[in-house]
C-alpha cells in the first residue's frame, strides 16, 4: 500500500527541483550573459511482478507485469545558446557573438589543479581600473594572450590600457616628424631612448590620457588618446615568433590621428617602415616591443589580445556565482586564443549579452510543473485516505 506513497513523494520532489531551477531562470533574466537551465526527468526502477514469456506451442508469449517506483531527477542541463545583443555604447562593456568564453583572473584562495587560477565568463560588463587594467565588478582582472592557440594560457598576461602615456615625436633638421615613442608615465621607460635618430634635431614630448578604446574583431584592442594618436594591439597571423615558430607575432602599430599606414618591420627594431611615416612597429611577439633606456623598464601590458576560451563540453562547466564558471570534472580540454580563430566567436565592444532566459517558456513549464506537483500531492491525499480507510475497518 505504501509503494503508491513514496512514488508521489518522488514526483513532489522532482517536481520541486524544477519549479526551484524555473524560480532561479526568471529571477536571472536581466542578469548579463546569464544561461538557462532546465530540469530533465527519468523513471526508476520497476518492480517486476512476473517477467515475460515467449511463445511456446499452441501458447501466446506474455508480457512482463511491472510497477513503476516513481520519477527521479536525469540531470539539470545548462542551455549554452545565444542570449540577446544590448547595445550600451559604453568601449568597456563587450560581448561574444559565438562559441567561447572571456577568461578573468581568479582572487580567492581556492585555486585547485583543474581551474589553475581562471574564471570563465560571458559576462562583459567590464570596466577599467586605475592602473588601466580592464576588470569586472567584483575586480577580476581580464586576461589576454598574444598566442594564437594552445592547451595552457602560457602567455597569460592581464589586459592593460595605459591611462596616461608620453609620446614621444623626433623631428629633423626641417622639423618635420620622422620618429615616434610611447612610455607610461611614472615608468623608467618615460625617459625613452629615440629608436631613429638619424638626423634628429630635436624631440617634442606630450603627456595625453586616455580618452576611450574598442575591440576589434579579432580581440585586438585599439586605445585613443587625448591628443587622437591610436595604439592598436593585434596578433599578426602571417609572421611567426623566432623563438616559438608555432606562434605567431604580435604586432603593435601606432596610427596618428592624421591617419597613415605603417608596414611591418622584418628586421625587428622598432623605426618606422620609411623616413617619413609618423609611428613605429614592433612584430617581435613575446618580447617588450617598446624601447626603453639601458636598465629601464619598457611599457608592459600592451602586447596582447583579450584572451577567450573553448571547451570540448560547456554543460561540464560548475556554477561559481558571480557570472562565473570553474571547470568541472566533466569539462574536458580547455583552449586558449585569440578571438574569431578555430570556432571561437568574434567580441562585439560597446555591447552586452542579455540573458538567453525565455520567459513565455519558463512560465508555460511553471504552470505544467506546478500541475505535475499537485497532482503528485493529491495522489498522496488519495491514499492516505485508503489507508484511513482499511485501519477504520479493522
Amino acid at each position: 500500500m505504501t509503494t503508491g506513497l513514496f512514488s508521489a513523494a518522488s514526483g513532489i520532489r522532482a517536481n520541486q527541483t524544477r519549479l526551484n531551477v524555473i524560480a532561479n531562470n526568471i529571477s536571472n533574466v536581466n542578469t548579463t550573459g546569464f544561461k538557462s537551465s532546465d530540469v530533465s526527468f527519468a523513471n526508476v526502477f520497476a518492480t517486476t511482478i512476473s517477467g515475460g514469456s515467449a511463445p511456446n506451442g499452441v501458447l501466446g508469449g506474455t508480457n512482463p507485469r511491472q510497477i513503476g517506483n516513481g520519477v527521479s531527477v536525469q540531470g539539470i542541463p545548462t542551455n549554452f545558446a545565444q542570449g540577446g545583443t544590448q547595445y550600451t555604447g559604453r568601449s568597456t562593456d563587450m560581448m561574444i557573438n559565438g562559441n567561447g568564453f572571456f577568461v578573468v583572473e581568479r582572487i580567492d584562495q581556492n585555486i585547485g589543479v583543474d581551474n589553475s587560477g581562471y574564471f570563465l565568463t560571458r559576462a562583459g560588463n567590464f570596466s577599467l581600473d586605475s592602473d588601466g587594467n580592464l576588470v569586472t565588478s567584483a575586480g577580476n582582472r581580464v586576461r589576454g594572450t598574444s598566442q594564437v592557440s594552445g592547451g595552457s594560457p602560457t602567455t597569460e598576461t592581464n589586459v592593460n590600457i595605459p591611462q596616461e602615456m608620453l609620446i614621444t615625436k623626433d623631428l629633423d633638421v626641417n622639423d618635420n616628424i620622422i620618429g615616434t615613442h610611447f612610455s607610461i608615465v611614472g615608468t623608467p621607460g618615460a625617459n625613452i631612448t629615440a629608436a631613429a635618430t638619424a638626423g634628429t634635431n630635436s624631440q617634442v614630448t606630450t603627456s595625453v590620457r586616455l580618452v576611450n578604446f574598442s575591440v576589434g574583431t579579432s580581440g585586438g584592442i585599439t586605445a585613443t588618446y587625448s591628443n587622437g594618436d591610436r595604439i592598436t594591439i593585434r596578433v599578426d597571423q602571417n609572421t611567426v615568433d623566432p623563438l616559438n615558430p608555432a606562434a605567431a607575432r604580435t604586432e603593435i602599430v601606432h596610427l596618428p590621428a592624421e591617419g597613415g599606414s605603417f608596414g611591418a618591420d622584418n628586421d625587428g627594431d622598432l623605426a618606422p617602415s620609411q623616413a617619413s611615416d609618423d609611428g613605429i612597429v614592433g612584430q617581435i611577439a613575446g618580447f617588450e616591443v617598446f624601447q626603453a633606456p639601458t636598465g629601464g623598464t619598457a611599457m608592459e601590458g600592451m602586447q596582447m589580445n583579450l584572451q577567450m576560451a573553448t571547451v570540448v563540453n560547456p554543460e561540464g562547466l560548475v556554477y561559481d556565482g558571480g557570472n562565473n564558471f570553474l571547470p568541472g570534472a566533466n569539462t574536458g580540454s580547455v583552449f586558449f586564443g585569440a578571438a574569431g580563430s578555430e570556432n571561437r566567436g568574434i567580441i562585439q565592444s560597446g555591447s552586452l549579452e542579455s540573458s538567453n532566459v525565455d520567459l513565455a517558456g519558463e512560465f508555460t513549464n511553471m504552470v505544467i510543473t506546478q500541475r505535475g506537483l499537485e497532482a503528485s500531492s493529491r495522489i498522496i491525499r488519495s491514499q492516505s485516505e485508503v489507508l484511513q480507510t482499511i485501519i477504520n475497518s479493522v
